[in-house]
């Protein structure tokens, strides 16, 4: 399934990923406390949240990160208020922030871009329902402009059902060890069937297909 998921994900989101630095996860809420747990192992301390954003930081709170809230508007976090706090690191919904849904300006990404890289800092980028975008053009995954620098997280829950519990994270290459070591703390392996199943709608297209009859069924 990860190289399914990178073939897919570089046509259909932009990504730069490779097989080997792909993770499967129990869903969003599982890859979101791994990225947490490896941003500490890895020297950070500060990280910045959107204000408005998830009601949930309990992640966070847990792996020992001090969360720095960041105001966003309808061009998304404000990047600009972010450098100045001294965060190290941040964890954001660039291509559809929730809950104003707005999406992060090309200005805004590109400074962005230059402070992680420039700082050795990483963002943790929530790209949850990038595939439904009915009121413009489908924007590409900021990992796409930094993958040494984003972790990148995706879910099967809004394109097929919550219940597959499937996610994944994309990882820089200098964190695939030590995400790999959290992760085998934290559970023997994901079920394997339910990846077949998933591969075998990307390799076909099938998966393709479901989404474009998507739209048709929603209210």
């Amino acid at each position: 399934m990860r190289s399914a998921l990178a073939d897919y994900l570089g046509r259909v989101r932009g990504l730069v990923a490779d097989p080997s630095h792909i993770f499967i996860t129990s869903g969003f809420a599982e890859g979101r406390a791994l990225a947490c747990v490896v941003m500490r192992a890895v020297g950070l301390r500060r990280v910045a949240v959107e204000d408005p954003g998830y009601s949930d930081w309990v992640a966070l709170d847990k792996a020992g990160l001090q969360r720095v809230p960041i105001p966003v508007d309808e061009q998304g976090i404000d990047v600009d208020q972010l450098i100045a706090t001294g965060a190290e690191g941040a964890l954001i919904t660039p291509s559809h922030q929730f809950p104003i849904g707005g999406v992060l300006s090309a200005g805004r990404r590109q400074r962005l871009v230059r402070w992680i890289e420039q700082h050795d800092g990483y963002v943790l980028e929530d790209d949850y329902d990038a595939e439904f975008r009915y009121d413009q053009a489908s924007v590409g995954a900021l990992q796409g402009l930094a993958a040494d620098r984003v972790i990148y997280a995706g879910t099967a829950s809004k394109t097929l059902a919550p219940a597959l519990r499937i996610g994944w994270l994309v990882v820089p290459p200098e964190l695939v060890r030590p995400m790999d070591a959290e992760l085998r703390r934290w559970k023997e392996g994901s079920p394997r069937i339910e990846q077949d199943a998933l591969a075998h709608l990307l390799q076909t297209g099938a998966y393709d297909r479901h989404l474009r009859k998507m739209p048709a069924n929603l209210p």
